[in-house]
């Protein structure tokens, strides 16, 4: 039985313990885990994670009793965005059955004796959750989960247990503390990741770990993120100066891309070169937030302009720059192309010359545009990523596939992304991959009941898992974007 019942009320009292840091010794239950139970401390062993990953403090809490409101429950685990693993075990006086509640802001789950008792894993304010379980008399494993998003926090466990007069905190009589050693529970998450305009989202994993992104805009500051969901400006810029001291300005500084290249970074972006016609740019790094460095002069030009460069690196080591003809800013088609590069990925290959992969076909959703390439290769087909028609809620996502790098490409038809009532206009993203999965980090703009594209916010950032189907198509949700909790990244299999 599970019993949910909204409270605005926070949490009450506050639990205590002994805190120490990762690596100091004290795992915080005193005795290895071939000890018995009654010979370990009162309490549980809580384990608390920053930012839902590291672990950055651990300690014995005597009871499950905190309102931290807006700070932080330990030093470096921060007062937003962590999680929390309490784990031991609990001496069951009599057996029966017992009903256990919690009242949290954010999410919490319970396992007694290896039983799931409560699962409320999702955002909301202080909440009563209650399950009851039958258990048997003497010590059984205890494992609480909790995760708090943003604003206030707390977190209460309480029991009833048979032949009680009321339901009370379990004490610490009743708990003894024992580490699991388990990596951070992680919530869900919902789109955008990026509530604010970051369009055209470039994002590289990095050799370090974690990941990078730039967007369009300025002086394209990089962003990083551990896990693709919690993004933050590390001080870090492509173009400090605003522009490259090849461009006549700065006002068209569109889709940056950030790439892996050899022991170094290299990023792609479109500007303006002296005559203000749109060309592609390269810049270099060894860290991609540290200093960057020009190549001094456009990499590639064309009469009508070229915009959104992508690299790939393919599984022979060749290394490849794709990039589109702006050739809707005339009126004419709009191909993209695929050259070789040089090993520095600052020039091209001697003697490689561009290859036209697709094109846009106006009687389709593509209309007068293709743009926004992405190439990937999986179980020797070539994927082509790709973004059609008008950047507005016109703006669809699709794919073409081929088993040859340089083509022919076949276009899947529809898109594998189009608009729902939360959001239009999905495109111009990046495939990064976690593991044995593979995530689209792209932008789309907030829905207007009209169905047309919410200006106000701008082009946010979502992140959506990418399926591989048996018909050899890649495919996105429901073919729109996400708009409902899904799993932290590369937790769900």
């Amino acid at each position: 039985m599970v019993r949910v019942i909204c409270l605005l009320a926070a949490a009450l009292g506050c639990g205590s313990g002994h805190l120490s840091t990762p690596g100091d010794g004290d795992g915080g239950a005193g005795s290895g885990p071939d000890a018995r139970p009654a010979e370990l401390p009162p309490g549980l062993h809580g384990a608390y994670f920053h930012k839902h990953g590291a672990l950055a403090a651990e300690r014995d809490d005597e009871v499950i009793a905190f309102d931290w409101g807006d700070g932080e429950p330990a030093p470096t685990v921060g007062a937003d965005h962590f999680s929390v693993r309490w784990s031991g075990y609990l001496e069951v006086p009599q057996a029966g059955a017992i009903t256990f509640a919690t009242v949290a802001d954010d999410g919490v789950r319970l396992w007694v004796d290896d039983q799931p008792v409560l699962d409320d894993w999702s955002f909301h304010p202080a909440t009563r959750v209650e399950g009851t379980v039958d258990v048997a008399a003497g010590f059984v494993p205890i494992r609480l989960e909790y995760f708090e998003a943003g604003g206030s926090a707390g977190i209460t466990l309480s029991w009833l247990p048979p032949g009680a007069a009321g339901e009370e905190i379990i004490p610490k009589e009743r708990l003894r503390a024992l580490a699991s050693g388990a990596p951070s529970p992680k919530p869900p998450y919902i789109n955008p990741v990026t509530p604010f305009d970051c369009p055209d989202p470039g994002v590289v994993a990095l050799e370090a770990g974690g990941y990078a992104m730039v967007c369009t805009g300025g002086r394209f500051p990089v962003r990083r993120s551990d896990d693709l969901v919690l993004w933050e400006d590390s001080g870090a810029a492509i173009l400090p100066d605003g522009k490259p001291a090849w461009a006549a300005n700065g006002f068209r500084n569109w889709a940056p891309e950030i790439h892996r290249v050899g022991a170094g970074y290299v990023a792609y972006f479109t500007s303006v070169n002296g005559a203000d016609v749109l060309s592609i740019g390269a810049a270099a790094a060894s860290d991609p937030f540290g200093a960057w460095t020009d190549r001094g002069a456009p990499l590639v030009e064309a009469a009508v302009g070229v915009i959104d460069a992508s690299h790939f690196t393919d599984h022979d080591g060749r290394q490849y720059l794709l990039y589109k003809i702006d050739g809707n800013s005339q009126g004419q088609p709009t191909p993209i192309f695929l050259r070789e590069l040089a090993a520095d990925g600052l020039s091209f290959a001697a003697g490689s010359q561009p290859v036209e992969l697709i094109r846009n076909n106006p009687a389709t959703w593509e209309g007068g545009v293709v743009e926004g390439p992405w190439l990937v290769e999986r179980g020797g087909t070539y994927y082509l990523f790709y973004s059609g028609n008008v950047y507005d809620h016109r703006y669809r996502t699709g794919v073409a596939r081929s088993a040859s790098l340089t083509g022919p490409y076949q276009k899947r038809g529809d898109p594998i992304l189009g608009n729902n009532e939360r959001w239009v206009g999905p495109g111009h993203g990046s495939v990064v991959a976690l593991g044995s999965a593979d995530y689209f980090v792209y932008h789309a703009w907030t829905a207007t009941p009209g169905g047309t594209n919410d200006g106000a916010a701008g082009r946010q950032v979502l992140v959506d898992r990418i399926r591989w189907g048996s018909d050899g198509w890649p495919s996105i949700n429901d073919g729109t974007p996400g708009r409902a909790l899904q799993p932290w990244p590369q937790e769900e299999p």
